[in-house]
């Protein structure tokens, strides 16, 4: 290889490394919600219940992206049983808005791994078996999922979806779901 042909290939490689770390620094980054704690003065067995606010985003007619809706959430003493009741809230669904989620699913557990900030969430049996199918539909759910959830708590960087106990190849035969997803806040609107 010639040396001009040598250098010019460096600078291609340097400028494109250079395009992707500005690209990285620069993406779309959520705005600074963090969900409040909320102290109600509410009697709960033998102490004061605390609530937090939170900020749910579901689809909607008239927008592509996730929409906002905030509902407060008592805090449970173990944190994992507070994102069992998001997830509860998220499946639920909203009135005035669209839940990209088969009905009848429902989340079998969920484990916190604090280490990697994975939060592993074990669907029933249903979700594949009912999922309507097409690229479209299963991005809309694992993003409606993973970016609710890495949005409202902070320490939750990433997202492992299992059906039925067991990892899945797809929901639908489109998008892999052999590996964890980060969080894709392009996906959200006013945020």
């Amino acid at each position: 290889m010639k040396k001009k042909t040598r250098t010019l290939l460096v600078v291609a490689v340097a400028l494109l490394l250079l395009a992707l770390a500005a690209f990285l620094l620069l993406r779309k980054q959520p705005a600074g919600f963090e969900p409040g704690l909320l102290n109600r003065g509410e009697e709960h067995g033998d102490g004061i219940a605390e609530f937090i606010r939170v900020k749910l985003f579901f689809l909607s007619e008239t927008s592509r992206y996730l929409q906002p809706v905030y509902r407060e959430i008592e805090v449970p003493e173990i944190r994992e049983e507070l994102y069992r009741k998001f997830i509860s809230l998220l499946l639920a669904g909203d009135e005035a808005h669209i839940t990209p989620v088969p009905g009848g699913v429902q989340l079998r557990s969920l484990h916190f791994l604090g280490g990697g900030g994975m939060l592993l969430l074990d669907f029933s049996e249903s979700l594949a078996g009912s999922f309507p199918g097409g690229t479209t539909a299963e991005l809309e759910f694992i993003y409606f999922i993973v970016d609710n959830v890495c949005y409202n708590f902070r320490e939750i960087k990433k997202v492992k979806f299992l059906i039925g106990g067991n990892e899945s190849k797809s929901l639908a035969g489109h998008i892999d779901l052999e590996r964890p997803f980060f969080p894709d806040f392009s996906w959200l609107g006013d945020q």
